[in-house]
């Protein structure tokens, strides 16, 4: 059985990063059709920079960490590519230019009056508001386009939610595994 061609673009990535107690960074990655069904999820072990990275990626070490590493991996392992990849997480927005689908940072209703940083555009939807780097200007007008014909009523922040209870359990179940 095949995906028909409208499923195949209608598909939506939502990536995000957490860090456990030790300082880890772990990404997780949800692919999800038009109602928010998930179609994959992927996550990552956690991923911890040694001092020389910290040292000599300085202030980059975030953006190397979320994109090339951890945001680079999860999109390697996708079986299929999202149509667009949203995140809440600033430092992921460096994976656009590795991959050929938009990357789109989500500012939720909490953070709307959320301060970005000089190189970021952003613009309002409803209860949410978009962000990418200013170099990826067209991804906004790309993403709008996406979600108002696929997905115009996703509530785009519950998604993140789901990762985060979903590395939260993986994570338990290793310590479990761990200990026992």
């Amino acid at each position: 059985m095949t995906l028909s061609n409208s499923m195949n673009k209608n598909r939506l990535g939502f990536l995000t990063i957490v860090s456990d107690p030790a300082e880890a960074r772990i990404g997780g990655l949800l692919l999800v059709n038009a109602s928010g069904r998930p179609l994959e999820f992927h996550c990552t072990a956690p991923v911890k920079p040694n001092r020389a990275q910290e040292i000599l990626y300085g202030p980059t070490l975030g953006d190397y960490l979320c994109g090339e590493q951890i945001g680079m991996a999860l999109c390697d392992a996708l079986k299929h590519p999202p149509s667009l990849m949203l995140t809440d997480i600033s430092e992921v927005l460096s994976l656009r230019p590795l991959v050929d689908f938009p990357v789109v940072l989500v500012i939720r209703g909490d953070d709307h009056s959320a301060k970005l940083a000089d190189e970021l555009i952003r613009v309002d939807r409803g209860t949410s508001a978009f962000a990418v780097h200013r170099q990826q200007e067209e991804d906004l007008r790309t993403a709008e386009a996406i979600l108002q014909a696929t997905a115009p009523s996703l509530d785009l922040g519950e998604p993140f939610g789901r990762i985060h209870e979903a590395i939260s359990e993986a994570q338990g179940g290793i310590r479990k595994q761990n200990v026992a």
